[in-house]
């Protein structure tokens, strides 16, 4: 009804709880390590701003600096977040601490560098680039430095997840014109397609690495669905209504 809204709801998509509801879009969800915070990026002010989001609904701005502010990820810790910024020029990566000090320049390049994920150990920041010419994912070390290349099979891959053992990077590829979900071995190379559908989007693992979370299309609209890790098992998630996108998997509270 021309609304967008941030919800958080039980494993199986059940009981959606509405955090905040906005006419303007609301993207990409990162849940903090400890499970009690969300950071997201909300176009409320007609502008890409990053929010960071209690579960108690108290909220404070962590970016937002000339040109855009998108792609919120939290290190390992809880201390700092990955973001996105067109801060200078095109879109680059920054590190920040969580109170929104200390920013950093992670990233320089003439390409569009987006979509950071930290890797479990917190000493790498995966990325998709377009800087061999069509999207691909990258690494570099959390404090900076040499940016190496990640994936190489297939033409197209971006939206990079490590799994919590740090073995396993998710990633959205195009397979024939279509993007799916894929996993790729880390030490081996080795990739594998998950996911069945034609524009599935936004892989998220479980805490326990052994299932992946994602968005795909249904009926006409956005909806959830998820796949074992070894892609045997797969499964659609009820229907909450509305078109739903970027499924973030929260962590296990100890």
């Amino acid at each position: 009804n021309g609304r967008y809204s941030l919800q958080v709801a039980d494993a199986d998509g059940e009981n959606p709880l509405t955090m905040v509801s906005s006419k303007e879009p609301i993207i990409s969800p990162a849940w903090s390590p400890d499970g009690s915070k969300i950071a997201y990026v909300s176009f409320e002010k007609k502008k890409p701003i990053i929010y960071v989001q209690s579960l108690s609904g108290q909220r404070s701005v962590l970016a937002s600096f000339k040109g855009n502010n998108s792609a919120p990820a939290w290190s390992p810790d809880g201390t700092k977040l990955a973001i996105v910024l067109t801060y200078a020029a095109n879109s680059q990566v920054y590190t920040i601490n969580a109170d929104g000090t200390d920013l950093k320049l992670l990233t320089k390049s003439s390409a569009i560098d987006t979509e950071p994920t930290w890797s479990p150990d917190a000493n790498w920041i995966y990325f998709s680039s377009d800087r061999g010419g069509r999207p691909q994912i990258y690494k570099v070390s959390s404090s900076g430095g040499e940016v190496e290349r990640v994936t190489f099979e297939g033409g197209y891959n971006l939206s990079p997840r490590i799994s919590p053992d740090g073995k396993l990077l998710a990633m959205v590829r195009n397979d024939g014109g279509k993007f799916r979900v894929a996993l790729q071995d880390l030490t081996s190379g080795q990739v594998q397609v998950l996911s069945e559908g034609a524009q599935d989007e936004s892989p998220s693992f479980a805490p326990n690495g052994r299932v992946l979370l994602y968005a795909t299309r249904a009926g006409g609209h956005g909806a959830l669905a998820a796949v074992s890790a070894d892609g045997r098992v797969k499964q659609r998630l009820n229907e909450s209504g509305g078109d739903i996108r970027e499924p973030a998997w929260g962590p296990l509270i100890k």
